[in-house]
């Protein structure tokens, strides 16, 4: 659109700022592949064999591509499987508060429903929707820096009747300001391009052939049921405050409050998820994760 302004009346200075505004808008907002958000940490293949070992053979299992890599995330709940950028590299994201409390048998039902949700993630629309959402964060969740205020009374204390007066928060206020008036035409192109994309499918469609002979259909659904509610994160919580390890947080967790302890029907099924995962190969990821788990129990309290 930029160029067509341009091409309408080069011969005017007005006219070349605009469509130059027009086209710097472009690019930046042009569509870009998905990359891990910040808080993910990919864990390497050589530090947790056991972690990629469960990942493949539950990818394996549902008829997916297996991951190139497996991510966590301290205050994420539930796992999420991204194709991850310009090549589309499958990446498992878990979720280290959730994970954290299942059983091995509920872990391979987590996985098996990542791997087999549908969101519609081709480049085009996929990467236009991450690249409008990582422009309208950075925009409109402007906050006062902390850093800044003690800079500011630093000086003060320093400088005295020398230091500037309220140059700082001038910035600030300022900033925030022009942050909120750009974010709110990339809040309302986001969710247009959402109602255009999404408006008959929801937020996810999962293909329950891919899970059959895995997991059954009422282990997926107590599992959804399990990370809407939350009911496991007051006793994760109160664990972490007792400053409990991993074992006694996993044993404090009761498994009514998980549906652990709910044994569903397909026994065939269920002899197939073990043998994808079995209770000692899952005490083995533990093992692999403790690094994780003990920089994750710190921000556990943020989780609501």
């Amino acid at each position: 659109m930029g160029g067509w302004v341009i091409s309408l009346n080069p011969g005017f200075l007005l006219v070349w700022l605009v469509g130059g505004l027009l086209l710097v808008i472009g690019v930046l907002l042009s569509p870009r592949p998905r990359r891990l958000g910040g808080n993910a940490e990919v864990v390497e293949r050589g530090s947790a064999p056991e972690l990629y070992g469960v990942a493949e053979r539950v990818a394996g299992a549902v008829g997916v591509r297996p991951p190139v890599a497996v991510a966590v995330e301290d205050l994420a709940i539930g796992a999420e499987y991204p194709l991850v950028g310009w090549r589309r590299r499958p990446v498992l994201v878990v979720g280290l508060p959730l994970w954290l409390v299942l059983s091995a048998r509920q872990r391979v039902v987590l996985l098996a429903k990542a791997y087999t949700e549908e969101r519609g993630d081709d480049l085009l629309v996929g990467g236009a929707l991450w690249t409008l959402a990582q422009w309208r964060e950075s925009l409109m969740s402007g906050r006062p820096l902390a850093r800044r205020g003690e800079t500011h009374i630093y000086m003060a204390t320093v400088l005295g009747a020398a230091a500037p007066r309220g140059s700082y928060d001038a910035a600030g206020t300022l900033g925030q300001v022009f942050g909120k008036m750009l974010g709110w035409p990339v809040l309302l192109v986001e969710r247009a391009l959402l109602r255009l994309t999404r408006a008959d499918d929801g937020p996810a469609r999962r293909d329950p052939a891919r899970l059959r002979g895995v997991v059954t259909e009422a282990e997926v659904a107590r599992l959804e049921e399990l990370v809407a509610a939350r009911r496991f994160m007051a006793p994760l919580q109160a664990a972490v405050l007792r400053g409990a390890t991993v074992p006694e947080i996993r044993r404090s967790v009761p498994a009514g409050v998980t549906g652990s302890g709910v044994d569903g029907e397909g026994g065939a099924t269920r002899l197939e998820g073990e043998r994808l995962f079995t209770v000692g190969a899952s005490e083995a990821v533990d093992v692999e994760l403790a690094r994780h788990y003990s920089r994750a129990v710190r921000a556990f309290g943020l989780v609501w």
